[in-house]
């Protein structure tokens, strides 16, 4: 029988106030196990609705991503880990284009962060951490707010 390893984490950010502690912890298993982090922002594209400002809001969220991942980076820079760095684009639930993404990597964890959504709002329309945690190829640890 094999020992499990982690050789690759995923690390999913939204900019939340809990990405600290995402990346903490990320940054100490990657430590710990000789594994390389990716640190994946997922933009969430808002529907079409035939609006000409649509290009303008999604170029608005790309930057905004982008700061995401720098600030992202800089934290576990702090921590002594150089992170690759992803942004992906998304409509509807990230957690989907998380899941693809940690397929399509063969990654062999994701640390992602589960905000305090009330049980109605996350029955009603789900939630990333949630999609995630049902869908991924491999374990998920879920950082949760004190």
């Amino acid at each position: 029988m094999s020992a499990f390893s982690i050789r690759k984490i995923l690390v999913p950010v939204d900019g939340s106030e809990y990405m600290e502690k995402e990346i903490g912890l990320a940054c100490t298993l990657a430590k710990m196990f000789g594994a390389e982090i990716t640190i994946l922002h997922v933009v969430a594209v808002p529907q079409p609705t035939g609006m000409e400002a649509l290009p303008e809001a999604s170029r608005h969220l790309e930057e905004v991503g982008r700061k995401i991942l720098e600030d992202a980076r800089a934290m576990a820079e702090r921590l002594g880990v150089s992170p690759r760095l992803e942004m992906d684009f998304s409509v509807g639930n990230p957690g989907i284009k998380i899941v693809k993404r940690a397929e399509a990597s063969k990654v062999d964890l994701i640390v992602i962060g589960a905000k305090g959504r009330s049980r109605l709002r996350e029955i009603l329309m789900g939630s990333v951490a949630n999609t995630v945690v049902n869908n991924a190829p491999c374990p998920v640890l879920v950082v949760r707010p004190p």
